[in-house]
């Protein structure tokens, strides 16, 4: 009974988590961007524990395109450029969730992260300790917290132009596949609203994944 139980959860949570075509995330815009903009030439800079990093390197690549796709142009050595565009990026676990049959809450109503209860019923009434739910675990979802920051300054002054952020919470805890995705949601339609906070969908794409 057990096996065909678990095999019906997993499959309710693949369909779950299978099934999405877009990809959604929260962008949020801070600017000081002037209306008469022309000049968008510009520099990517680097902290200091970024310059050696082969995966930030990486994920320039995908700024680089996208800013050029919004009139931005990197500018080469000797040139001085209007902007200097950076990035940070980070992943935190952000929740768990239950699926199916066997939520916690039906066997403990105290039941928190990590399966922790203040206290549990035995055989000789209520006792405080922490008890493992077993398999409930099978059934849990776990959703990954995907964050990235872009700031766009001016190269002469300092002064910070935009500052564009953006999260989406997924169950795949890898940033490499969604920094794509989260680059492309935080140029779309540059430099937008200033103080929104929006979501936006992008169609989910094989090349992206």
């Amino acid at each position: 009974m057990k096996r065909y139980l678990f095999t019906a959860v997993l499959a309710f949570s693949m369909l779950l988590t299978g099934c999405a075509t877009t990809y959604s995330s929260q962008v949020s815009v801070f600017h000081e961007w002037p209306e008469n903009k022309q000049d968008k030439s510009y520099i990517l800079e680097r902290q200091p524990t970024q310059e050696n990093d082969p995966e930030y390197k990486f994920y320039e690549e995908e700024l680089r395109t996208q800013l050029g796709l919004h009139g931005f142009k990197e500018i080469t050595a000797g040139a001085t450029p209007a902007l200097k565009i950076g990035m940070q990026y980070a992943t935190t676990l952000s929740e768990v969730q239950f699926t199916g049959p066997l939520h916690p809450a039906m066997y403990d109503p105290f039941w928190g992260m990590h399966f922790r209860s203040p206290y549990y019923y035995g055989p000789y009434g209520p006792y405080f300790g922490r008890r493992m739910l077993g398999p409930i675990d099978a059934n849990a979802i776990r959703y990954y917290l995907h964050q990235l920051e872009i700031n766009i300054s001016d190269f002469g002054d300092n002064k910070k132009l935009a500052s564009i952020r953006v999260s989406s919470e997924q169950p795949d805890p890898e940033i490499s596949k969604q920094m794509p995705y989260l680059i492309e949601s935080a140029l779309q339609g540059f430099p937008g609203k200033n103080g929104s906070t929006t979501t936006v969908e992008l169609p989910l794409t094989n090349t992206k994944k």
